[in-house]
């Protein structure tokens, strides 16, 4: 009995004795694998990514010299890092390394994130992308009003000019209180938005505004847009430093001259009796053209009044081609431009319903579509613009208003 005690004490012990060995080889080749990962970690790491990574400074800087692929930080073919500040930079109208504004190319990345967004004046900044704010894919932002907001209260806070506001949003008077919840478009930078319609080139919108060129236009890269390639209609550019062309003279008053009748001064451009009435009727001119908006700034149409005359028919004032209709929240609401050949467009807005297309061709008296109180309005009325060249001329020069 005392021997078989000893033989099971005996194979116990070997038992233990091999468990700590095997243990000691497990501890000495895991400390093994991490001696090699530490001194060679360039092979490691390739053995674990599959293909090349892009290697990134995140100094101010949003983009990379070097990839423009969109297949890196895949570890497999499920798994994309597409939310990442990485994939942001892999279009390639955005793949060129730039400066991002706000963030300083001489501090890291993460400490000029403060700097960045308060700087933006981006509503939502908080939430939204860091790398879509000090780098954005499109150069405007839609901002809806609250309580107590004005129209130069906005301007500041997104650091741009409130002429700037003004022009980018017509229908807006600059020293009121403007409605809650109503919408605004905002530029990032000083300029104008412009919607590309059909058939326009970089040099035709150009050509409508002073202060510009296509040069400009191309190489603020939230346009991404290049000069030799075509335009997509629809797409928003903002041509940075446009200023709109100003109104011609206005007529001068008849007064008796040694001839014995006539005018002096300049007189406004003539139409050669291209227009007609765009409305069968209406109540009255409720805004005349000319009003001053401020900041030099004039009401650049006629708003004629349909109190008791909801949703009128509106009639294409010209023959023409519709050059652009558009579906908006804000500003002219849904509306309608046609180009009337030789320099001259018109301009239909606040409908609740448009009838006609882009590129369809229009006699005057074509139905356009129906009034309404879309856009910025506070009351059911047209408003109309002539323009000639870009610049707008008061349509009571053409029209019996």
């Amino acid at each position: 009995m005392g021997i078989e005690g000893t033989r099971a004490r005996s194979h116990a012990h070997g038992k233990r004795q091999g468990r700590i060995t095997l243990h000691a080889v497990v501890v000495t080749l895991a400390a093994v694998a991490i001696f090699v990962a530490a001194r060679f970690p360039e092979s490691t790491r390739a053995s674990a990514i599959p293909g090349d990574a892009p290697s990134l400074a995140f100094s101010g800087m949003a983009g990379s010299t070097k990839y423009s692929t969109d297949t890196y930080l895949r570890p497999s073919g499920s798994h994309q890092t597409r939310d990442s500040v990485s994939a942001l930079i892999t279009r390639s109208d955005i793949a060129s390394v730039r400066a991002a504004g706000a963030v300083s190319p001489t501090t890291t990345f993460s400490a000029s994130v403060s700097a960045a967004t308060a700087s933006s004046g981006v509503e939502n900044a908080g939430v939204r992308a860091l790398a879509d704010i000090i780098d954005p894919r499109r150069p405007f932002e839609l901002y809806t009003t609250g309580p107590g907001d004005t129209v130069s209260g906005v301007a500041s806070k997104y650091g741009i000019k409130l002429g700037t506001l003004l022009d980018n949003n017509p229908t807006l008077g600059d020293g009121n209180l403007i409605q809650n919840g109503q919408q605004i478009v905002v530029p990032f930078k000083d300029g104008i938005l412009y919607k590309i319609g059909q058939g326009e080139t970089l040099s035709s919108i150009v050509a409508q505004y002073n202060d510009i060129t296509v040069e400009q236009v191309t190489l603020y890269r939230p346009n991404a847009v290049a000069e030799d390639q075509p335009l997509e209609p629809g797409k928003f550019l903002l041509l940075v430093g446009a200023t709109r062309k100003p109104p011609p003279p206005p007529p001068p008053a008849p007064r008796p001259s040694s001839g014995g009748g006539g005018t002096t001064g300049t007189p406004p451009p003539s139409s050669g009796g291209r227009f007609s009435l765009p409305l069968s009727a209406w109540r009255g001119v409720s805004d005349p053209f000319g009003t001053y908006r401020g900041e030099g700034r004039i009401h650049e149409g006629i708003d004629l009044d349909l109190y008791g005359f909801y949703h009128s028919t509106v009639y294409s004032a010209c023959n023409g081609v519709v050059q652009k209709t558009e579906y908006l929240t804000y500003s002219y609401g849904y509306h309608v431009i046609v180009d009337c050949g030789d320099g001259w467009t018109t301009l239909y807005a606040h409908f609740s319903e448009i009838l006609v297309t882009p590129g369809q061709r229009v006699s005057a008296g074509t139905p356009l579509g129906i009034s309404g109180l879309t856009g910025y309005t506070t009351g059911e009325h047209l408003h109309f613009e002539i323009r000639i060249y870009g610049a707008p001329v008061d349509p009571a020069y053409y029209l019996p208003f």
